[in-house]
């Protein structure tokens, strides 16, 4: 998806002790204004946050209850006719919408958990969408600061676990994931990480004195006290005990180290401040003394969690994202209906347009990583790929209504997957990406079922496909993709014609999977294979295609003769409807020939759908 972005710049101004003045101040629609009362609902959300957010008891029912009534008060009337507007006109442009909110000058509205922020209309909590990330704007009369850096960038991380508070943190855990998530940067030369031998203050001074540090990662406890007006970090004297470090000491050892682009800070309460005073927490202080980006913490998050989010972060880091469609990514893989809210806990706070820390983070990886051109073995997790020679072949059906009737078409070479992808193939992207994982489909979260490994993957939807082989392609350096139904149905019957991958002789239990109530493995069926070797074709699952059928299941848009033209499209739409191809294990005999087409909706994730990958050359 296109990760580019315009801003849609919310101000609010107090009015009354109960009222604010919310205006758009910039949008792709212009600008626009309303008034946020204060409500009774808002009130209670108010009065609980001033107590102490525990987003870690709070239920799916007050999840969504609190993100309906924070919507309503910034995105009332007008203001959210101009975001809806607005984003219609970034969806035209192929961009997406970066929510900033400008709340310093009311305290008490900057305290609120905005990132919980729920849409009716959209359905769908506006955070958990890179459509629509939000972000806390910082305005001050300066210029803003540009976050691009040359590669090599340096990661440095602080972990500091004093020996005398509890509970203990698993910081080792936490510096292994780390590790792991930013490898590939680090193997290309794009990245350097180090952690700083004492999580002291005096050796965090030093270091910093010698060395450059683009990101300043730091995992341990924070503090606020709204009694004294002060905030910061836990970090350990010389004999490992705690030692309270305050936000202000933190601001004047950082605000002199120009290159420190982003400073994420792994600790409870980095992200509060007070309802009198929005500067007061840490991360409003490190941004106001010249910190271009700070990710902090407004609530308590379990420690196994906080480790998941980080390295899903720095994950989606590695592969380019923004910094807004990263933590996007972070909240993705924390998210689950049945779990309380924690992917809400992490708050980007700014005052940078731009959240691109290397633009040329991409660009280093594609140019040392291998190409199709360049022969490399294929890797454990990777599909065994067939070459389909360029040509003409029959696609459809001679028996066909005219819209679907038989026709010739020619495609240049491509190669496609023998086998559709295995679960045992695909567990190695949702181990990385578990917003992606199969669902009804018997894995454990990321784990898939023990008996069924080399069976084909099902409960994936279109986009999970399309991700996976978005991932394949940069883990490999071959243009993996889906395969369009042209390309498909020339794979399963080659250039004559013919009915079924194996000829005209009926389906029969040795040539596919055809009437039984579950998959079997995708090597199961050798007799089945097309004229170019490419197996398992019809029956065990139909396979998602990145063909467009259209806007209505009653009438397609897009009919025959084909043409690599609008059905072609990328899409990123809700529920838009793909055509599948190749019969599923309890199909009828008619849907698995060759020429049988099927319309499922990209959001769908069924047990009788998976997909297999195509490669350009």
């Amino acid at each position: 998806m296109s990760l580019a972005y315009a801003n849609f710049d919310l101000l609010a101004n107090s009015l009354s002790e109960t009222a604010y003045h919310v205006r758009v101040i910039d949008s792709p629609a212009g600008q626009a204004q309303s008034t946020c009362v204060f409500t009774p609902e808002l009130e209670e959300i108010v009065a609980a946050v001033t107590a102490g957010l525990d987003i870690e008891r709070m239920s799916a029912e007050t999840t969504k209850r609190w993100g309906s009534v924070l919507y309503a008060a910034l995105f009332h009337g007008d203001v959210e006719i101009c975001l809806r507007r607005s984003l219609d006109t970034v969806q035209r442009e192929g961009r997406n919408l970066r929510i900033r909110l400008n709340l310093t000058d009311v305290p008490t509205l900057a305290l609120l958990p905005w990132e919980l922020a729920y849409s009716p209309a959209l359905e769908r909590h506006l955070a958990l969408s890179n459509r629509t990330p939000i972000v806390r704007y910082l305005a001050f009369g300066e210029a803003e600061p540009r976050l691009a850096v040359e590669p090599p960038l340096k990661l440095l991380c602080v972990l500091a676990d004093p020996s005398d508070l509890t509970p203990r943190l698993d910081v080792e855990r936490e510096w292994r994931s780390i590790q792991e998530a930013v490898a590939p940067l680090v193997e290309a030369g794009a990245l350097e990480v180090e952690r700083l031998a004492a999580p002291t203050l005096a050796g965090l001074r030093s270091y910093l004195r010698r060395s450059n540090v683009h990101i300043l990662h730091f995992v341990g406890h924070g503090w606020f006290d709204a009694v004294g007006d002060q905030a910061g970090l836990v970090l350990e004297d010389e004999a490992g005990r705690a030692t309270l470090v305050n936000a202000e000491t933190l601001g004047v050892l950082l605000e002199g180290h120009r290159p420190l682009r982003l400073v994420f800070l792994n600790a409870c309460e980095g992200a509060r401040s007070d309802d009198r005073n929005a500067f007061q927490g840490t991360a409003h202080r490190l941004v106001r003394v010249g910190v271009p980006i700070v990710i902090a913490m407004q609530a308590a998050i379990d420690n196994e969690r906080a480790t998941a989010l980080a390295q899903e972060f720095y994950r989606s880091l590695t592969d380019g994202y923004p910094v807004e469609a990263a933590i996007t990514e972070a909240r993705k893989a924390l998210f689950d209906a049945h779990h309380p809210p924690d992917w809400a806990t992490p708050v980007i706070f700014t005052r940078s347009t731009d959240q691109l820390l290397a633009p040329k983070m991409q660009e280093t990886r594609t140019t040392e990583a291998p190409t199709a051109a360049t022969p490399v073995p294929r890797l454990g997790f990777e599909p065994e790929m067939v070459t389909i020679p360029a040509g003409a072949f029959w696609m459809g059906d001679v028996d066909a209504p005219e819209e679907w009737r038989r026709h010739e078409v020619v495609l240049p070479a491509f190669a496609i997957s023998k086998y559709p992808v295995t679960n045992s193939q695909y567990a190695a992207f949702a181990q990385r990406f578990p917003q992606h994982r199969p669902r009804g489909a018997n894995w454990f979260f990321t784990k898939p079922p023990a008996d069924r490994l080399d069976h084909p993957v099902t409960g994936v939807s279109w986009h999970d496909a399309v991700a996976y082989c978005a991932w394949l392609a940069q883990q490999t350096g071959r243009r993996y993709r889906l395969p369009s139904e042209a390309e498909w149905e020339k794979a399963a019957r080659g250039t004559d014609g013919r009915t079924y991958p194996w000829g005209e002789a009926p389906p029969t239990s040795e040539r596919c999977t055809m009437q039984n109530d579950r998959t079997r493995p995708v090597t199961a069926s050798a007799e089945g294979c097309s004229p170019y070797g490419v197996c398992d074709l019809v029956g065990n699952v139909r396979e998602w295609t990145t063909t467009r059928w259209g806007e209505e299941t009653r009438r397609a848009t897009f009919t025959y003769p084909y043409r690599p033209d609008e059905r072609e499209a990328p899409g990123e739409r809700a529920n838009e409807l793909r055509i599948c191809r190749g019969g599923a294990y309890d199909d009828p005999l008619a849907l698995l020939r060759c020429s049988a087409r099927t319309i499922v909706h990209s959001d769908a994730r069924l047990p009788t759908v998976g997909f297999r990958v195509a490669c350009d050359p």
